[in-house]
């Protein structure tokens, strides 16, 4: 039998060096940001994870997201798997992106 370690539903971790030291920088307008993503910075591997990212009906209508697409990030050339596309607005989706198991195996 596998233990598995259950986590706080705020706490993550890094998916590419496993690392508990991670600041989590929420989406939204309300809060300490003005972010239109959210996305976790590692203290440890200094990589930017993301977990939701926004874009525009424009964009959805030129790169065609849907669940089960590559999502890639080319400021970090990482690859993400997008889990669900989320309606947000009238000119806004939130693409929730996975990290690619493939790189981030590979990146450990």
């Amino acid at each position: 039998m596998v233990e598995r370690v259950r986590r706080e539903p705020d706490e993550r971790i890094c998916p590419w060096c496993e690392s508990s030291d991670v600041t989590l920088i929420q989406r939204g307008y309300a809060r300490l940001t003005d972010e239109v993503d959210q996305y976790v910075i590692c203290g440890s591997c200094k990589k930017i994870t993301y977990e939701i990212v926004a874009k525009t009906a424009r964009e959805m209508r030129l790169g065609r997201y849907k669940p089960g697409d590559i999502y890639q990030d080319r400021s970090q050339n990482t690859r993400y798997t997008i889990s669900r596309v989320l309606r947000a607005g009238p000119n806004e989706f939130l693409l929730y992106l996975k990290p690619n198991a493939e790189r981030a195996g590979a990146a450990r």
